[in-house]
């Protein structure tokens, strides 16, 4: 993970998202974004199952990017997670 203004730093979400894992996750995604400048991508290519809490997850990071003006980039989002933000019509928060 690099904190050079001029790169993009990307993290890796894996595992589950549910509602009984995604507040650990979302810990430890804030906590690796806190000391970061510039610009984040998260791939969530290492993410399994998901539900609705990690729309919460996502919408979290990036409302704590938005207070600290760092700019965040979704890639590899999971297929179900993408359905269920077009359910409640969200998907285009996931840019």
């Amino acid at each position: 993970m690099s904190k050079d203004d001029t790169s993009v730093v990307e993290l890796t979400v894996a595992g589950d998202l549910l509602f009984s894992t995604v507040v650990a996750k979302r810990d430890a995604l804030l906590n690796q974004l806190k000391d970061l400048t510039g610009q984040c991508r998260i791939d969530f290519s290492g993410v399994g199952r998901v539900d609705s809490s990690a729309l919460s997850l996502w919408l979290c990071c990036q409302r704590y990017a938005q207070a600290k003006s760092l700019s965040l980039e979704v890639v590899n989002l999971p297929v179900d997670m993408l359905s269920i933000a077009k359910l409640v019509g969200i998907d285009d928060q996931l840019n």
